[in-house]
């Protein structure tokens, strides 16, 4: 009984002498906080300038988005990450859920899963916030196909890194995207060409002519591999594939089917230059009232670090229009990228446009600034 009495006063003491150690926490505060998640935000400002002189964004300075994230372990190998961001859009600002999920990250050995409103792995921009991509817009195949932002449904995906002596995963998902809202005046029609090179008239929707994405019931296949070519190079290449709905689907049959290729080529020549070569190639298949169409897009992109703090980029862009109504556009573009930290970086970018023979001259300078554990390099 003695020793048992020793032994508690010795751990009771033991544990005072551990609590006492950080010091007295100031009146108000908890102390050390415990369970809460790590909190960042995103910042970005841009100036926009057009040679469209019906473009009524250009012109402007402004603070285009802010992204917070909550991000932490909810159980060992299961974590949630929450992205919330408020962006500028047609002159006022939209709150929305960028992505929220629940990561599996070992359900069995080499299996993996993802459940929540996530960024579709399809490819390789349409997963990566626009903050981390090294160019300040997006290719227009990716608008074209996959909408004005990136595609990031409610649903969940299985992955699994298959047992190789390199990296190579195949992953399957399943989803629900949210169709566009709009309302038909069966007064607003037009005659448009069907396949086969025929007229055919039908009823035109507010955004019918400009906005498209994937949406309804979707289905996702994806299968990805990277290898080193040597000690100063890396080859990644992937294939991805979607079939589901269009976004007009409610209100006239829209049935897609989408596939893409993508490759990345990375060159280290010394610790801080770089030369990375990426493309990515689509085709949509989509069957509307009028008949099936076929449309392709592709970018191709180059970026040389050539310094520690430097970055040139060139990039080629090829859509071709998801509406029935065939459209082409041709860009070309050129960036420089100068980054004051790991967490702040300095962007310009000129691209001029050709859409249908239509030339307009852009230019974008961007500021994007990170502040806590999510604001890791911004490339």
């Amino acid at each position: 009984m003695k020793k048992t009495f020793i032994f508690i006063s010795l751990l009771a003491a033991v544990s005072a002498a551990m609590a006492q150690e950080g010091g007295t926490p100031p009146q108000g505060m908890r102390g050390t906080p415990a369970n809460l998640p790590d909190i960042s935000m995103i910042g970005v400002v841009e100036g926009y300038l057009s040679s469209d002189k019906s473009d009524e964004e250009k012109g402007k300075l402004e603070f285009s988005e802010v992204e917070t994230a909550f991000q932490g372990y909810i159980y060992p190998e299961m974590r949630a990450d929450v992205f919330l961001a408020l962006h500028k859009h047609e002159g006022s600002y939209e709150s929305e859920i960028c992505e929220a999920k629940v990561s599996f990250l070992r359900l069995a050995e080499g299996l993996s899963a993802e459940l929540g409103k996530i960024h579709l792995d399809f490819g390789k921009l349409n997963r990566a916030h626009t903050h981390t991509r090294a160019m300040i817009d997006q290719p227009a195949v990716l608008t074209g196909f996959l909408g004005a932002h990136a595609l990031n449904p409610q649903g969940g995906t299985l992955k699994y890194l298959l047992p190789l002596p390199f990296y190579a995963r195949l992953q399957a998902g399943a989803w629900d995207g949210a169709p566009h809202e709009h309302h038909v005046d069966a007064e607003n029609t037009a005659d448009v060409v069907d396949v086969d090179g025929s007229t055919v008239t039908v009823v035109l929707e507010p955004g019918e002519t400009s906005d498209f994405s994937p949406a309804g019931k979707l289905y996702t296949w994806r299968f990805n591999m990277s290898f080193p070519l040597s000690a100063g190079s890396e080859l990644e290449l992937g294939t991805s594939y979607l079939k589901g709905k269009g976004s007009h689907y409610e209100h006239h049959r829209d049935d897609i089917r989408l596939a893409g290729a993508d490759f990345t080529l990375k060159l280290w020549p010394s610790a801080y230059r770089r030369l990375t070569l990426q493309s990515e190639y689509m085709r949509l298949t989509r069957e509307v009232p009028v008949g099936k169409l076929e449309r392709d897009g592709l970018y191709a992109f180059a970026n040389w670090r050539f310094s520690k703090y430097w970055d040139i980029g060139a990039r080629f862009d090829y859509a071709e229009g998801a509406f029935p109504a065939m459209s082409r556009e041709r860009d070309y573009s050129l960036i420089a990228t100068r980054r004051l930290t790991e967490t702040t970086t300095l962007r310009a970018q000129y691209k001029h446009v050709n859409l249908d023979g239509g030339k307009t001259d852009q230019a974008w300078f961007q500021l994007t600034f990170g502040l806590g554990p999510h604001s890791h390099e911004l490339e």
